[in-house]
Parts: C-alpha cells; structure tokens; sequence
C-alpha cells in the first residue's frame, strides 16, 4: 500500500504571536531583575556612605557635647561613674557608653587608645573637634586627667576641686602647660566614602 504524503506542518500564526510575547515577557523579566540587582547594589552603597554621613559624625559629636554638659555640677568622687559622683575617666566613660565608644575606666588607657585602628591621635590644640578626648598631665608623671573637648577652646571635666566643670585648653596657668594630646573615637571621624577626608588646605588625607 503505497504511504501517504504527509502536508508540511502549518504553523499556526497564533503560535508565532505566544512564542514572540513569551520572549518579550522574558526580556522584560530580565530588565526587572537587573534593575532590582542595581537598586540593591546603590542601597548597599548607599548604607556603607551613611555610616559616616555628615549628619551622623557631626550629630554624634554634639550629642557626646551635650550629654556631657548635662552633668555640670555633679560632684567627684574617687572612682565615681555616674551621675552620683564622676572621677575624671569615669564622667568621660560614662558620657561615651553607647553614644560611640566603651572606654576604659583609666584616663591614661583611654589616651591609648589613639594608637588603635579606627581612632586618631591629636596633638595640637588647633586641630581639636567637639567629642575629642582630651588629656592632661597633671601628676608630673605622664596622663593624669581626661575630659572632653566642646569647641571654642573649651573642654568639660570632672575636677577634684570643682566637680563636672568647664575649662580652657589654653589656660595658660594650669590647663595649658599640662595639655598632653587628644583621642578622637571611630564613631565622631568624619569618613569620605573612599575612606579620605578634605582637610582646610584642599588636600586628601586620613579621616579627620
């Protein structure tokens, strides 16, 4: 019996318009899901930039100024780390617990800390920023006293004789003569993205 010839498949012009929709519904899906990988990537960066945000560090250095002078007045007490009663280290310790650094309880230690990474030692008094540790030796025998720098040439401690109280860095009388250096904490550094910072002279340099 002689075999049939067979017609040709037709394609059916409906499956051509499902198989064109399908790849546009494709494309489309990928362009959505590209869109979604760059949005989540500029968010990603985005975060990373605001760790370090002008309205972050500088808004932590006046909160760690302002809850420091919310203590004026409170009296010393040796070894004191509260509200109660401050010595030195303690009252500095105290203002920074959760509001940018956990602080050893020992003004000497505390100047350390300018050597680890992620903090920054101060020399000049010039360079001083609010929310700088600031140091003293008034012992004769190296970092004796710590407070903490509020601007205008002006740092907030916890003295034997007067309690919280604020005095002068450039007290040329006491204060002045015994200023050793300043720590600046991780959290108040003011961080470009790329980890660099424009200094008053228009030239890059580490985080300030």
């Amino acid at each position: 019996m002689p075999r049939q010839a067979t017609a040709p498949c037709k394609r059916d012009k409906s499956d051509e318009e499902v198989g064109i929709t399908g790849s546009r519904l494709c494309l489309r899906f990928l362009k959505f899901l590209a869109l979604g990988s760059l949005g989540a990537f500029i968010l990603t960066v985005g975060n990373v930039a605001s760790a370090h945000t002008f309205s972050n560090w500088h808004q932590e250095r006046l909160h760690i100024k302002h809850r420091a002078k919310r203590e004026l007045g409170a009296p010393f007490v040796y070894g004191g780390t509260t509200p109660k009663g401050f010595d030195c280290s303690g009252f500095t310790r105290w203002t920074f617990h959760n509001n940018g650094a956990d602080l050893p309880h020992s003004a000497a230690l505390q100047f350390k800390l300018g050597h680890r990474y992620g903090f920054k030692r101060i020399w000049k008094k010039k360079h001083l920023k609010k929310a700088d540790l600031v140091f003293f030796n008034t012992s004769g025998s190296g970092v004796s006293h710590a407070g903490i720098y509020i601007g205008h040439g002006k740092f907030i401690s916890a003295t034997s004789s007067s309690g919280v109280h604020i005095d002068s860095v450039y007290d040329r009388y006491y204060w002045g003569r015994r200023f050793v250096g300043a720590t600046r904490v991780p959290a108040t550094r003011h961080y470009n993205l790329d980890g660099t910072v424009n200094n008053a002279n228009g030239g890059l340099h580490n985080a300030a």
